[in-house]
């Protein structure tokens, strides 16, 4: 598994070390397995809400030292609302988060670091992974069968592969920074109609793969994609090449220039 790389962005380190340091004072918890909707109890670490759209149940800020478990957390069979936030898990010998079979939860706000996976969904939909920090895992996130889930906003740093689909079809991977991995967005299987957009691949092996159509930009922005550059003619801060991703036809028709997430390199200068 490769090393995290130091990446330039000064807000972007004190963001993740200022939450860093914030998880040092979470109140530790067990593992937590819940296995039906009825399981959504304060033993199991829910703190607040009724499972509905507008009032989920909340799991929020516990440290999970899984110490070899096979998961921090695991949900299985539901289909009430639920959010899962501020939790740090380690050590996992599966997987940090694992849903399977289950509908309408949201992950947002995590630490996933040094489990096998960060988060796996297996058979599961509609649910939403957003701000938060996957790291050192061999997989950050890796879904089996499992569609119309969201991905966003997250870092995946230093994980051997960050992103696996198998078989799954109509999610959205966007606005994620995507770091150091041996392999950045993985498809396989079949995986098809997913939509990867505006995220930011950088210092990765090999920044994406897939065997089946999936659409890498929305007709006008597409994603970047470190150490790739053409002309951009018109000055619009997309690239006026296609960025391929596969010889089947896959490509990233509007990469991009630059990238929020990425520091722009200093400007050209002449040498004293």
């Amino acid at each position: 598994m490769k090393k995290g790389a130091v990446l330039g962005c000064t807000v972007f380190l004190f963001v993740i070390l200022g939450v860093l340091a914030a998880a040092d004072d979470l109140p530790a918890h067990r593992a937590i397995v819940i296995t039906n909707d009825h399981e959504f109890t304060v033993e199991n670490g829910v703190c607040s809400g009724s499972g509905t759209a507008e009032d989920p149940y909340v799991i929020d800020y516990w440290l999970i030292d899984a110490g070899l478990d096979d998961y921090g957390i695991s949900i299985h069979g539901t289909t009430r609302y639920f959010v899962i936030r501020g939790v740090e898990i380690t050590g996992a010998a599966k997987a940090g988060i694992y849903l399977s079979y289950v509908q309408n939860g949201t992950i947002e706000d995590c630490i996933l670091e040094a489990n096998w996976t960060g988060i796996t969904l297996n058979f599961s939909s509609f649910n939403k992974i957003a701000d938060s920090l996957l790291s050192t895992n061999m997989d950050g996130i890796h879904t089996y069968f499992s569609h119309n889930n969201q991905i966003s906003a997250c870092t995946f740093e230093g994980n051997d592969t960050a992103v696996w689909l198998d078989a799954s079809n109509e999610n959205r991977i966007s606005a994620n920074l995507i770091a150091d991995s041996h392999m950045g967005v993985y498809l396989n299987l079949g995986s098809a109609e997913n939509t990867v957009i505006s995220n930011a691949f950088v210092d990765n092996l090999h920044d994406a793969y897939t065997d089946n159509p999936n659409a890498w930009d929305d007709g006008a922005s597409g994603n970047y994609w470190h150490g790739f550059s053409a002309i951009d003619a018109d000055g619009n801060g997309i690239w006026d090449v296609p960025y391929q991703i596969s010889s089947d036809g896959d490509q990233d028709n509007f990469p991009l220039v630059g990238h929020p997430l990425v520091p722009a390199p200093p400007p050209a200068t002449c040498s004293p």
